[in-house]
């Protein structure tokens, strides 16, 4: 770090990232990584262009359905604990004010399209000029080169083009998208993981930053398992198995079993099929619903592991799909867990929220927002450091709420000047 630069205010000493100051220009490819930059300690200043501020306060949904640039949910979660401050990047005197924060930042984590961040100073090369330390992370969709590098990227075309939407749905249907943005989410994980990488190579090569070319295509199919191997190996093309259990492309056995409440997930056939076969096989056979699968015959042929031809494997699972669909999830997930099988109830966002075993570790966190008078449940830590914990850094910035704090505090602006930069929607 620049030994002198102005400190960094630290209402949480204790976090890992304590003293270490990062600007966050990013979107939705940037911003959960910044988050949870924050978390666990650094100082983290959202820059928002003046007036709309960044196009994220503008995602639904809205606080009592009312859109705002202050209500928005996602703006919410993902921006929690930031500091905000408001600057235009498309004006010189915007530059040189982002520049002087770079002279004294550790991180600059930005989503141009390549080839757009030298107009707005944001290059490599104008960071390393400015400040040799700092790390400069560039997240688009495809990475800064390449014959995709100009394409523009959501999170649907980063889940189509990294392969996760193709292993997604069923064969009756097609691929399919997942309701929660999870290619946005792997390119934000790898991105903080690239920045606290750097962070750390830093602090062993003599402080020297560098640049970190984060893709979101790269980060979702680093994320697949094995399914590339798979193609390049056995030149079998896995694809979305549905309720079904999928093994190098080929479709074993229904694994989703619906509920009187909901859907438990299982093992194949909810563990009928399998070493240890025997122990729900016992658990069927005590309530009267095991179907025959009791007999010595079927016992030996579930536990060998052997494949079943497709009338046997449909008679297997319609015995424990029967069986499921009398009783509630919980009751069947609590017997088979004691029974040894892996079985889980698939949980609503209400469920997860009530969780029992999240609520024992105190997972969930109320931030409270002083500005309407309430407070509300956030996600608490992805992980646990005994000496250094994460801790939750309060609710996400109003636009521009710390122009004052970081221009006059950190910069040494007087009020005046400010008040000119404001008059010029430079700030």
């Amino acid at each position: 770090m620049n030994p002198e630069r102005p400190p960094v205010p630290l209402p949480h000493p204790s976090g890992p990232l304590a003293g270490y100051r990062v600007l966050d220009l990013a979107d939705e490819k940037g911003q959960l990584g910044a988050r949870l930059l924050a978390e666990l300690g650094a100082d983290v200043i959202k820059v928002e262009p003046p007036r709309d501020g960044d196009p994220g306060r503008q995602h639904a949904p809205f606080f009592r359905n009312e859109a705002g640039t202050e209500t928005s949910l996602f703006w919410w979660t993902m921006n929690a604990g930031k500091r905000s401050i408001t600057l235009q990047l498309k004006l010189e005197a915007g530059r040189e004010l982002f520049h002087r924060l770079v002279a004294i930042s550790d991180i600059v984590i930005e989503t141009t399209m390549p080839g757009e961040a030298a107009a707005l100073g944001l290059d490599y090369p104008t960071i390393e000029r400015i400040n040799p330390s700092a790390i400069l992370v560039s997240i688009t969709g495809f990475g800064q080169d390449g014959p995709y590098a100009r394409w523009h990227a959501t999170d649907i075309v980063g889940a189509a083009m990294g392969g996760l939407m193709y292993l997604n749905g069923d064969p009756e249907r097609g691929p399919v998208r997942t309701t929660v943005p999870q290619a946005y989410t792997q390119v934000n994980v790898q991105a903080m993981v690239g920045a606290l990488v750097a962070l750390y190579a830093r602090g062993v090569n003599g402080g020297i930053g560098q640049h970190v070319d984060v893709s979101m295509q790269e980060a979702v199919a680093n994320a697949m398992d094995n399914a590339q191997q798979t193609w390049d190996i056995r030149r079998v093309n896995a694809s979305g198995p549905g309720l079904y259990r999928n093994a190098a492309g080929v479709r074993t056995a229904r694994y989703l079993f619906e509920t009187a409440d909901g859907w438990v997930a299982a093992l194949q056939a909810g563990g009928l099929i399998g070493p240890n076969a025997n122990a729900i096989i016992d658990w069927l056979a005590e309530h009267g619903e095991a179907r025959g699968l009791d007999s010595q015959e079927w016992r030996t042929r579930l536990t060998s592991g052997q494949p079943l031809s497709p009338e046997d494997r449909k008679y297997v699972e319609a015995t424990m799909a029967a069986f499921c669909r009398t009783r509630k999830k919980e009751e069947l997930v609590e017997e088979a867990q004691r029974r040894g099988a892996g079985w889980a109830p698939v949980l609503s966002p209400r469920e997860i929220v009530e969780n029992r075993q999240l609520a024992a570790r105190d997972y969930w966190v109320r931030v409270a927002h002083e500005d309407i008078g309430q407070s509300f449940t956030y996600p608490g830590p992805p992980f646990r450091l005994s000496a250094t914990p994460w801790q939750q850094r309060g609710r996400a910035p109003h636009l521009g709420e710390h122009n004052d704090e970081v221009y006059c505090g950190l910069l040494g602006l007087e009020p005046q000047e400010l008040r000119r930069l404001r008059l010029r929607m430079v700030i």
